[in-house]
């Protein structure tokens, strides 16, 4: 169980923002991939530049390792025995691997489906992957798991993945984390993540960090609300950080790893203040429930609605871009949240299934993750 019930509201009104970062985090590219080549848009527009470079490589960025903290802390809280860790790999087996295999092997057959009619196989050839029909049964594993790629064919699954072998390795890093090495553990993966020195492929050094983060965080006489005190500061630092690094994209090397270090106490300190909302935390908790069909559907739509309007627009001036830029991912967090509530009517079972969750409670479901 969690801690107190204010620990609990906040990471539950945390799921969907997170969700919506990763969604504009996936938006940001002005040129999509089509079978005859690239088709880009280009604008001169430092604003404009600004405003996606902001939100999508600055808040968003923060978005999948908070992810993984929240992950890492909820699957290490409460005493550990040899029972329970198996008890919570089995449960990872409907939460995490069924969802995974479900949602990759859809998306694998869409990609077939879409390549084999002439009106849609321009959006899908030349993609990352090669024609589903040329595959050999390592190109399916490999489209399946992402084995020897960085990514499974939904690319976005990368993080269950990961996750997957993360929970996997809970053993040995509990037994790091039981120990005095506790501290230099996770000071040597943050060292590690902000080098980005990593010789393993998956997990990566991302997950690994705040994963492990989230653990250490989880451990009896540690506390996830130790730095709200200094809130506001942080998130002063965190403010003017994000600022400059919009301002001077890709120019200060390290300075997106630092952006993320004071953003994941931020976001976590604003959820503070939002929990003391009545109608925002009211808001929050229902959109919850649609957090996971909204992460694991979002992808190919985002991909294929963004190659159409690209293709068809054409858009060259800011204003265009922009638009395109804010309107493409909220319809289509609109759309996947009502499809989600019908679904939920219709056919609860299986929209369980897919999910990993059975529908109880919200913080049960969020503990099952």
């Amino acid at each position: 169980m969690l801690r107190d019930d204010e620990t609990s509201l906040r990471i539950e009104i945390l799921r969907f923002p997170l969700i919506v970062g990763v969604v504009f985090l996936h938006n940001y590219d002005t040129t999509v991939p089509l079978a005859q080549g690239l088709v880009g848009v280009a604008h001169n527009s430092i604003w404009v530049e600004f405003v996606r470079f902001f939100i999508s490589r600055g808040v968003a960025a923060i978005a999948v390792p908070l992810f993984f903290a929240v992950s890492g802390y909820l699957f290490f809280l409460g005493e550990w025995s040899r029972e329970k860790f198996f008890g919570k790999l089995k449960r990872r087996l409907r939460t995490l691997l069924i969802p995974f295999l479900f949602w990759n092997v859809l998306t694998l057959a869409v990609f077939a489906i879409a390549e084999s009619i002439p009106q849609t196989q321009i959006y899908f050839a030349g993609s990352v992957w090669p024609p589903v029909r040329s595959f050999s049964r390592l190109d399916y594993v490999n489209a399946l798991f992402g084995i020897t790629a960085k990514f499974p064919v939904a690319f976005q699954f990368w993080f269950i993945r990961d996750l997957m072998a993360l929970v996997l390795l809970a053993p040995a890093t509990h037994f790091l984390l039981a120990r005095r090495s506790a501290l230099p553990f996770i000071l040597a993966l943050f060292g590690l993540w902000f080098s980005t020195v990593w010789p393993i492929l998956w997990p990566s050094v991302e997950a690994s960090f705040f994963f492990c983060l989230g653990a250490y965080l989880a451990w009896p006489g540690k506390s996830v609300t130790y730095l709200d005190k200094f809130g506001p500061w942080i998130f002063s630092v965190f403010l003017g950080l994000l600022i400059l690094h919009s301002a001077l994209p890709d120019r200060l090397p390290y300075l997106h790893k630092v952006v993320i270090a004071f953003g994941v106490p931020t976001l976590w300190w604003l959820t503070g203040p939002a929990v003391r909302m009545a109608k925002l935390k009211s808001l929050l908790i229902k959109l919850s429930s649609a957090s996971f069909f909204v992460f694991a559907a979002h992808e190919p739509l985002l991909m294929i609605i963004r190659k159409v309007l690209y293709k068809q627009l054409l858009p060259t001036g800011g204003a265009a871009i922009l638009a395109l830029y804010f309107s493409i991912p909220i319809c289509l967090l609109l759309f996947l949240v009502l499809t989600h509530r019908c679904l939920l009517k219709i056919v609860p079972s299986f929209v369980g299934f897919i999910s990993g969750s059975s529908y109880r409670p919200h913080i049960s479901a969020l503990e099952a993750r």
